[in-house]
């Protein structure tokens, strides 16, 4: 009895000893700790380079479903790129837009039927107390998501004023161009924009070549070696650097020269 008693307690002892030496020392798991962090500190610049390239891709996918709707809607409206208001008094009889200048539900994107958008009713407002200069900004008083179709919005640009992304070429609409124009002051299809990205500030809806420089036109929107998405005439979508691009936007004038200047970071 004594010699089992003897040999259970050795053999308690060497188990013991065998769990001490399987557990880690600090130094052990200092080393740990470090291996995983310089793993993360490589692995994490790729992945937000992955979410980048994820974003511009349904970017690139927005501008291509908007550009096939816009193809519907001028097969449907005498070749009209867009929708346009009457020929205004005070426009020297060119066709009004249809952004800021009225209420929400009056924009273009309601008068394409291809986007599928309800008119809520009632209005959430009356439009009648809409005045543009002091109510463009007022998201509370005048909301513009229930008039705003989804693919409006660029997801590197959630939190855009008005409820969208993109920009019409208001150009395109002072020239009348339509589906069957081909007069782009020497430029063919694939070279004229018919939409760009805005800036997350802006609320306006339209941009002019001059806009690049007034703040409007997000130059940079998917990095500055990128630049921004923009729609042709043509349908397809591209990437480009402003320098590369503003002479699409109004090709009947020179463009303008300083548009390469470098983001300001605030």
């Amino acid at each position: 009895m004594g010699g089992i008693n003897t040999s259970f307690g050795c053999g308690e002892g060497q188990r013991n000893r065998r769990i001490g030496r399987r557990a880690f020392t600090l130094v052990e798991l200092l080393v740990v700790m470090g291996i995983i962090g310089m793993l993360m500190g490589l692995i994490m610049p790729s992945m937000s380079a992955a979410r980048a390239t994820a974003r511009d891709v349904q970017c690139k996918s927005n501008l291509r479903q908007i550009g096939i709707i816009l193809q519907l809607y001028a097969n449907d409206n005498l070749g009209w790129l867009y929708p346009v208001g009457a020929p205004g008094s005070t426009t020297n009889g060119l066709p009004t837009t249809l952004g800021t200048n009225v209420p929400p539900h009056d924009r273009w994107p309601m008068h394409v039927s291809a986007f599928d958008l309800e008119m809520p009713n009632p209005l959430p407002y009356n439009p009648a107390q809409y005045t543009s200069v002091q109510d463009a900004y007022d998201n509370v008083k005048f909301p513009c998501e229930p008039f705003t179709p989804k693919v409006m919005l660029c997801p590197s640009d959630p939190d855009a004023l008005a409820a969208h992304s993109y920009l019409l070429n208001k150009h395109l609409a002072d020239k009348r161009i339509r589906i069957t124009s081909r007069d782009f002051g020497g430029l063919g299809t694939g070279e004229v924009v018919v939409m760009g990205e805005k800036v997350t500030g802006s609320v306006d809806y339209y941009m002019e070549n001059t806009d690049f420089e007034r703040g409007i036109v997000e130059k940079y929107r998917h990095g500055v070696r990128l630049g921004s998405n923009y729609l042709f005439m043509d349908g397809h979508v591209d990437i480009l650097l402003p320098r590369d691009v503003i002479g699409g936007v109004d090709p009947w004038e020179p463009p303008i020269k300083d548009v390469t200047s470098q983001p300001v970071t605030k």
